[in-house]
Formats: structure tokens, sequence, C-alpha cells
């Protein structure tokens, strides 16, 4: 968030177009940009043409935002793994049995707090992943490969952000894990994993869905999909041999855990 923003944006949108949304609105130089219900708020050093249709400009007072937004973030817990802040983290006491993740959420995807995040991390937490290879295809800001690297997997992450590749390569250092970290898509694989997990959007899983499941050779995870469109995705991917053996749904969410024909 950012320090002294003087103008914000407050622009409508639905969950399933939220995160090409916030992209764009980086790319159009916002100093922040944060989600809530319905909607993105963002915010600039002036009022700009170049951001996408349909917003509300207001004026902002000058205040430490990036003081209020982080006094806002706590811990996320997701099974046996507990997301931290790097802000938070010489103060985190975890309990015993926590698998703490040290994360700065920078400017991608994956802090935690969103259910999609939190449904793929309680998937992984269920798997035994020692010695299995894994993948994070639209790794974001690494959470999953790296949650995978401190349960025993030797994982490689991609995504096709550049900014992306770079906090995943951020984070793994943050938290003493090793990642293959690739700019890419699930085309960037040299060869099937035995786990891919696939955190993305509806429309993204439905079109990659068999190389998702061309890419996984026993455990394949994927989310980013809204309840109500569920089919749209799941129907691909059955067609294309994936398997379910679980569908859970959080807050409108959905992550499908099952295995290949």
């Amino acid at each position: 968030m950012p320090s002294a923003a003087t103008h914000r944006l407050v622009l409508p949108c639905d969950g399933e177009d939220a995160d090409t949304l916030a992209a764009r609105l980086w790319a159009c130089g916002a100093l922040g940009v944060w989600e809530r219900s319905g909607e993105l708020v963002a915010w600039f050093d002036e009022v700009t043409d170049s951001v996408p249709g349909g917003g509300v400009w207001e004026r902002e007072p000058d205040r430490d935002w990036q003081a209020e937004w982080k006094a806002s973030v706590a811990p996320v817990r997701a099974g046996r793994f507990v997301v931290v802040p790097t802000w938070l983290a010489d103060d985190h006491v975890p309990d015993a049995g926590d698998e703490v993740l040290v994360l700065d959420p920078g400017r991608a995807f994956g802090s935690g707090h969103h259910a999609t995040t939190a449904l793929c991390l309680e998937a992984l937490d269920g798997l035994d992943l020692e010695g299995r290879t894994l993948a994070d295809i639209g790794c974001g800001s690494g959470v999953l490969a790296i949650a995978a690297a401190r349960r025993g997997a030797r994982a490689v992450a991609v995504d096709l952000d550049a900014d992306a590749v770079e906090a995943t390569r951020e984070n793994a250092e943050r938290n003493g894990v090793e990642l293959d970290v690739r700019h890419g898509g699930v085309d960037a694989l040299d060869a099937p994993c035995e786990v891919v997990v696939a955190n993305l959007l509806t429309d993204t899983v439905a079109a990659l869905a068999s190389g998702l499941v061309a890419a996984t050779t026993s455990d394949l995870i994927v989310s980013g999909v809204t309840d109500e469109r569920r089919d749209v995705a799941l129907r691909p991917l059955t067609e294309a041999g994936f398997i379910p053996r679980q569908v859970r749904e959080r807050d409108g969410w959905i992550a499908a855990t099952g295995g290949t024909a």
C-alpha cells in the first residue's frame, strides 16, 4: 500500500476479474491495490486516463496508508501452515507443529488471505510430499511452492508475470527453501510432476485443463475457480482425465483435489 497517496480509484469488479484488473492497475502505475468485496481500490500519485473505465476517483487525505494497511494484516492459518507477513515475523510465536511461512506479499498474488490460497495450502497439508516432485503453476508470491518445499517436495514454480517470478525467488530465500523458479506457464516444465497445484482463474483453468492433467502423474490441485462456474473448469478437466476426489468451497470459491486417469 502507498505511504502518501493523494488520489484513490474505486473500481467495481467481481472476484473472477479481480486479479486481471489488479494487474492492469499495477501496470498503470498504481502505488497500491486493495481487493475488497465487489471492488478494487487503487492509489495513484495523480488522476490518469490510462486505467480501466467504470471507476470513481476520490481525493485522498495525506495519511500513512502503508502503516494502516500493515496494521490490518494478520497471520493466516491454513492447516498446519501459518502465513506470516514479514513485518510481523519477529514477534510471531508459533504453536507446536506449526509450519511458518514468512512472506512479503509485494505485488504478487498469494498472501494467504484469499480463500483459494488457503484452500490450496490445506490440500497440500493433506498430502505426503516428502521426496515428491511438485509444480506450482501460476506461482504468484510462491507461497504454495514454498509450503510444499518445506514439507519435503522438490518444487518448481512457474509464472507468466516477471514480478511474480522475482517475488517467488525472494520469498523462497526468505524461507530457506530451494525452488526451481521459471518464467512461463505449464509448458515451461521439462517433464510431468507427481503433484501439480494451479491456483488460477476459472477460464484459465479451463483453457489449460489438458496441459495441467498431462503435467500430473499423481495428484492435481486446482483452485481460483468460482463456485457458480465450477462446471466451466471441472468439465474440461474431467474430459482430459482428471478424477476429482474432493471439491471444497469457501467464500464462493472452490478447490478441487484429485488424480489422473
